[in-house]
């Protein structure tokens, strides 16, 4: 049923302090008060001395709470080359 402004004051007729309103609805949610604290890990390796993280090694870390979020190869003088795995996992409070 859909109510005017004119059905409205019909339908309050001699009710003047009832004015027609759209109820809100309240959401409540819980925010924790601290917010999330991390905990980073760099693997650093030359790839002329050692292979690059293989998919066991990943896995390993993964097991251990640490998401891979950045590779990053980095050129040092002289031609040489570093590789740079950057993990991260929330800290356990």
């Amino acid at each position: 049923m859909m109510l005017t402004s004119a059905s409205w004051k019909h339908f309050f007729a001699g009710q003047n302090d009832v004015q027609p309103s759209l109820h809100v609805p309240m959401v409540y949610e819980q925010v924790s008060v601290n917010p999330p604290q991390w905990d980073y890990h760099v693997v650093s390796l030359d790839p002329h001395e050692q292979a690059s993280l293989d998919e066991a090694a990943l896995n390993e870390l993964g097991k251990q709470g640490w998401l891979l979020v950045s590779v990053l190869e980095e050129r040092l003088s002289e031609g040489k080359t570093r590789i740079q795995y950057y993990f991260v996992k929330q800290k356990e409070v």
